[in-house]
Order: C-alpha cells, then sequence, then structure tokens
C-alpha cells in the first residue's frame, strides 16, 4: 500500500461514524455554512489533504507564526490537520483561502436545500471528475449536510485515494518506460549525428570535386567562345535571310493580289461608266418623255389638237403601278393624276407583303407592271389575279416614265374587244395588254 493509502487509511478507519454536535446541529438549523473547526475532525485530514495543496500550507502556516522551514510534507500536513479541530489564526487562514478558492463550487452548492439535492450535486461533480477539491469543500461545509451524507462522501474520498494511488503508480511505471524510451532515442539520436557528420564529409568531397571539375570545363569553354560568337553570328544571318526570303514571297504574293484587285477594279469602273452612261441616257429619254407628257394638259398643247394618244382622259378610273424605281414613283403619279385618274402603288414584294397585291388589283381599273423591278412570285400572283378578275394590264421592262406614259395610253385607247395591245417601246418576248379571257 502507498503511502498516500495508508495516511488517509489510518486517518478514515472503516466503520468511523461522524457524529454532529449540538452546536453543530444548530449551525445547519441557521442556514449559514460551517466553518473549518466546526467541521468533525476526521473529515480534516482529508479535506486537508485533497483541497489544500502543499505550497498554500507552506504559504499560509508561517503567516500564522509557525516555523516549517525544517518540516516535511508528512509533517507540515500533520500540524495543518491538528490546528484545524480548533478555531485560530491558521485554520481562519485555511478557511479565508478555501471560501476564496473554490467560490464557484460554493455557489454551485447553495441552491441545495437538503441532504439529497446536496448529495445528488456532490455525485455529480464524483461522476464528472472535475474539481473534486471544490465541492469536496462545498459539501462539507454546506449547512444541510448530514452524518449519513458526511460518512458517503467520506468513503468516496477514501475509495477515490486508492484509485488515485493506482493511477500513480500506473503513471510512475509508465515514466519509466519513458525513460527508457527517451534513453533509447537519444543513443538512436547519437548515431544518427554520427553518420550524418560522415555524410556531410562526404558531400563536402564530392563538391568540392565538382568545382575542380567545373573550373576546368570553364577553362576548355573559354576557348571555344570565339568559335561559338562565329557560329552564332552566322546563324542570324542564315535566320536573317530566311525572313527576308519570307518577306519576298509574302510581298510578291501581295503584289500579285493588288494587281488582280486592280483589274477587277479596271472592270468594274468600266461596267460603273457603261451604267452611267446607260442611266444619264434614259433620264434623258425620261425628261424628254415627261417634259412631252407635263406639257400636254386636259386643254390639249400647241402640238397636240385633242386627238394624241397621250391626252386620253382617265377620267376617274384607277391605275395600279406595280414595282418601277422609287425615285420615280411621283412622276408616274402625276402623269395619272393630270389625266384624271387615281393612282395606286405596290413596290412588287420588295418591301410590301405579297398578298396585299390582290386587294391592289380589285381595287384598280387598270395595271400596269414593271417586269424588271418585281419578283417572279409577284409577277405570277399577278398575271393570275388580273386574268380571273378581268384586268387590263401592261407588263412593261423598261421602269421609266416615258415607258409608263405610253402603257397608260396603250390602256386608255384601246377597246374593249382588243386583248392585247402592243406598246411602243416594249422590248421583244415582253408581255402586252391582257383583258379578260
Amino acid at each position: 500500500m502507498s503511502t498516500l493509502a495508508q495516511m488517509i487509511s489510518s486517518a478514515f478507519p472503516d466503520g468511523q461514524r461522524c457524529l454532529c454536535s449540538p452546536d453543530e446541529v444548530a449551525v445547519a438549523r441557521l442556514g449559514r455554512r460551517r466553518k473549518l473547526w466546526e467541521l468533525p475532525h476526521a473529515h480534516h485530514c482529508a479535506l486537508i489533504g485533497t483541497c489544500l495543496p502543499l505550497a498554500e500550507m507552506r504559504k499560509l502556516a508561517p503567516h500564522s507564526g509557525y516555523d516549517v522551514s525544517a518540516m516535511s510534507d508528512y509533517s507540515l500536513h500533520t500540524v495543518v490537520v491538528g490546528h484545524c479541530e480548533d478555531r485560530c489564526a491558521l485554520s481562519e487562514a485555511i478557511q479565508r483561502f478555501l471560501d476564496k478558492r473554490h467560490a464557484q463550487a460554493i455557489a454551485r452548492f447553495a441552491p441545495a436545500t437538503d441532504a439529497a439535492a446536496v448529495a445528488s450535486l456532490w455525485r455529480d461533480a464524483l461522476a464528472g471528475g472535475d474539481d473534486i477539491p471544490g465541492a469536496l469543500w462545498a459539501a462539507w461545509t454546506h449547512p444541510a449536510m448530514d452524518d449519513e451524507l458526511g460518512r458517503d462522501v467520506h468513503g468516496d474520498i477514501h475509495m477515490l485515494s486508492h484509485q488515485i494511488g493506482s493511477t500513480v503508480r500506473a503513471e510512475l511505471r509508465q515514466l519509466e518506460q519513458h525513460k527508457r524510451d527517451a534513453t533509447r532515442l537519444r543513443t538512436e539520436a547519437d548515431t544518427l549525428r554520427r553518420a550524418m557528420s560522415e555524410m556531410q564529409q562526404t558531400h563536402d568531397k564530392a563538391i568540392a570535386a565538382l568545382r575542380r571539375d567545373l573550373a576546368v570545363t570553364e577553362q576548355r569553354a573559354a576557348r571555344f567562345e570565339g568559335q561559338e560568337l562565329t557560329l552564332a553570328a552566322a546563324a542570324r544571318i542564315r535566320q536573317q535571310h530566311a525572313d527576308e526570303q519570307q518577306r519576298a514571297a509574302a510581298l510578291a504574293a501581295r503584289v500579285e493580289l493588288l494587281e488582280q484587285r486592280n483589274e477587277a477594279a479596271q472592270q468594274q469602273t468600266a461596267r460603273l461608266e457603261q451604267d452611267l452612261q446607260e442611266a444619264r441616257a434614259e433620264l434623258a429619254a425620261t425628261e424628254q418623255a415627261l417634259v412631252a407628257v407635263l406639257g400636254t394638259g386636259e386643254t390639249g398643247s400647241a402640238n397636240c389638237d385633242g386627238n394624241c394618244p397621250t391626252a386620253a382622259p382617265l377620267s376617274g378610273r384607277c391605275v395600279l403601278c406595280v414595282g418601277g424605281r422609287s425615285g420615280l414613283v411621283d412622276g408616274y403619279r402625276k402623269l395619272v393624276e393630270q389625266r384624271g385618274g387615281r393612282f395606286l402603288h405596290h413596290d412588287g414584294g420588295q418591301e410590301e407583303h405579297l398578298h396585299r397585291i390582290d386587294a391592289a388589283i380589285a381595287n384598280a381599273d387598270a395595271v400596269v407592271c414593271q417586269t424588271a423591278c418585281v419578283s417572279h412570285a409577284a409577277y405570277w400572283r399577278l398575271k393570275d389575279a388580273c386574268k380571273k378578275l378581268g384586268k387590263p394590264c401592261v407588263f412593261v421592262q423598261s421602269p421609266g416614265v416615258g415607258s409608263f406614259a405610253r402603257s397608260i395610253s396603250a390602256l386608255m385607247n384601246a377597246g374593249p374587244a382588243d386583248q392585247v395591245i402592243r406598246v411602243a417601246g416594249l422590248r421583244s418576248g415582253s408581255p402586252g395588254v391582257q383583258g379578260s379571257a
């Protein structure tokens, strides 16, 4: 049995009862906590040994007039336990220290109103293993502590001391094992340090040999430095030559491409000049026709005696123009309105929907279609609609104002029995006037 276990066993013999004096009962009845000197003396040994560290004993005893410099730990413990039975300077100092040190535990036990509540709090602290000294001090000094609970707490502390002793012995054995392991590890470390030292020496020798080889290599490289510079210059010249060849090839390809573009531009310029000449000629012809038409009013002119075809009145009839150039639409409109007619226009499916052609044809009395300015779908739809509705229609390939004026004259001068009217200026193969079938 360990020394600590022997001390606790001698201080707490089995079967010893903790009887409370009448003064102690009165203290409990008053509802205040017990003082250290009011506890059973049998509790003092376990209480001091558990709740008061030896270092604090050596601090508190000299302040109370005791010389502890030559005392052993056991002797000091015996002296302190002996003075706890009576109220004195040392017991009061210990009381103040333990109240301050274990204030949280005292506060935790304060709400308990009977021994059962104190026992429950003690068992919780014992099971949790947290702050056993604080729980012991708070339980034994609690006003509701009775003899039976005091014996139970005493027994718990007694058995806990045995467990602590067993744990201490196991920890001592483990400590010895750790010491042996530490010795072994130190030996291994020394061996590794020696091996590292030898490896470092070998490494230093290898580094020295490599440095010597490097010096020899640098000397050889210095001799070949001139040749390397010459080779590098030759390589640069060769690369520059290759780059120049690539640039020359790229320039040749660019020149060829520019020549092709120039030729295409010349061809396009020639076509544009031809189109411009044709447009100018057509514009001149249109202007002449427009002047001739606009110069002919309802009252006639100096050059027309009333029987001129272009002077045929429309008498409020509606003429639908399908297609034509957008810039000449106003000229078409003037031709129709000067002859007393109404004018409608459809662009032939360029921007307007084709389904509007049917409604436009139904509202018109005659139709002029500019075939060069309408889509194929619009052309066939127009042709079928005129045939079904019996509307006269002239298909004109030239979109000029003169052609439009001749188409109107042909429509207005045509007899009811005519099915096809030939209009001067229409190209070969163009449709004529289509009457009702």
